[in-house]
């Protein structure tokens, strides 16, 4: 058996003597140039023990300065830092449009300097501010005034979020944190755009930042599949993407055309194009950017290769022989631009029997193993094919609880799984 050790109590003594110590250090502490206060040789006078130890025990550590109050200027200014410009992404206080805040009894007033007059956004950005003011305790009415930035004011800006103006936008630079996925097929006509713009949604309702780069030139579709065929606001040589109403941003050399205007592209200017698009464009260094390429392997996929050395190929076919044989050749040459392909879609894999609810393989094949077998890759999913649901302006977004949208849900958990692709520098 083991046997429980306990100290011995204190002597009354003894205790008197601690307590003299701590009074002596104390004294010290106060006024260190003060003799030590000698310990009486009589009878020691009995003290409030609990006191006088407290009093120099005590966390003096500086209390946290008081938040500041909601209705000031203080609180205010805070507060905007949650409204956000719709077009670069980022709170109105860090990029300096906040301007002046005024108060009068219950109502404020705010100014904010825009990049340019015309900025598409200002009903969007007043609508943000009055609701995010309205929302401090006291403020009953919010004013918004504009007015725009002088030209070292909007240049200083850009030249912060978007760098020097022959450098790529900062997203597509190794250094950064957004993975750029190309998605490539070896033939138009397999669903390569509705795959992206599918994907794009898929890891957006999976709460990633995403963004599109039409790259396919030749036939921009992205304008029309998402409904906005505006053209974009260009500010000081900076092109701002277009958010859909759905909310996903893009940019596209189709809204940059007149709707159904042929443009007759040689492969210098297809390149150049590209790289203005990559350079010019202010991408907000989402988690993903998502390229929807030009089909077969031509000018602008290597173009692509030799700018974005991290990108990764996502490979898209149907399950038709010929279909699988030229997106094998679109794969290959994806590898060997030293692009990693990260896997393969299978789109119109399958139509669902509206009656027994069987799988139909009216296409029939197996290009989607066939592909993934010779590019020692994997099939990330299979989608089936709906009647009605794409082709129609704004309307190649699957409804969220059909089978193709929950289809996209997986290849998009599983690109987000995977591990983005780490560079090797040779020095």
């Amino acid at each position: 058996m083991f046997e429980i050790f306990q100290a011995p109590a204190a002597k009354p003594e003894e205790v008197v003597s601690m307590v003299d110590w701590f009074r002596r250090r104390g004294s010290r502490q106060e006024d260190k140039n003060a003799a030590p206060t000698e310990v009486s040789s009589g009878e020691p006078e009995m003290l409030d023990v609990e006191g006088e130890t407290a009093e120099h025990l005590v966390d003096r550590t500086p209390a946290p300065p008081e938040p500041a109050d909601g209705f000031s200027e203080a609180g205010i200014r805070e507060a905007l830092r949650d409204v956000r410009d719709p077009e670069i992404g980022r709170d109105l206080i860090s990029l300096n449009m906040v301007r002046a805040i005024e108060i009068e009894d219950s109502s404020v007033t705010v100014g904010v300097a825009l990049t340019t007059a015309g900025c598409p956004m200002k009903h969007r950005i007043t609508g943000d501010i009055r609701d995010r003011l309205m929302m401090i305790e006291g403020v009953e009415s919010v004013e918004v005034d504009f007015g725009v930035m002088t030209d070292d004011d909007r240049q200083n800006l850009l030249t912060s979020l978007h760098g020097g103006p022959s450098e790529l936008a900062p997203a597509f630079k190794d250094e950064s944190r957004t993975r750029i996925i190309a998605v490539v097929s070896g033939k138009g006509g397999v669903g390569k755009s509705t795959v992206a713009v599918n994907l794009a949604a898929a890891l957006d309702r999976a709460g990633h930042s995403v963004e599109i780069l039409d790259a396919d030139v030749h036939g921009s579709s992205i304008p029309v599949m998402l409904g906005s065929l505006e053209k974009p606001n260009v500010v000081g040589g900076v092109i701002f993407p277009i958010e859909s109403a759905s909310g996903l941003k893009f940019i596209s050399m189709g809204n940059f055309v007149n709707e159904g205007q042929a443009i007759i592209w040689r492969a210098p200017i297809v390149n150049k194009a590209l790289t203005q698009l990559m350079r010019d464009v202010y991408w907000d260094e989402p988690d993903f950017i998502i390229v929807d390429m030009p089909p077969g392997t031509g000018d602008v996929a290597l173009t692509v290769a030799q700018m974005i050395p991290k990108a990764e190929a996502l490979v898209v076919t149907t399950p038709q022989a010929d279909a699988a044989r030229v997106a094998v050749k679109a794969g290959k040459m994806a590898v060997q631009a030293h692009l990693k392909v990260i896997g393969v879609v299978e789109n119109m894999s399958y139509a669902e029997c509206p009656d027994c609810g069987k799988e139909l393989k009216i296409f029939g094949g197996d290009g989607g193993e066939r592909v993934a077998g010779e590019l020692d890759s994997r099939i990330l999913g299979r989608v089936p094919i709906l009647p009605d649901e794409s082709g129609e302006p704004g309307r190649s977004l699957f409804p969220v609880d059909s089978t193709p949208a929950r289809a996209f849900d997986e290849v998009a958990a599983t690109l987000a799984a995977t591990k983005s692709r780490k560079r090797i520098k040779v020095l």
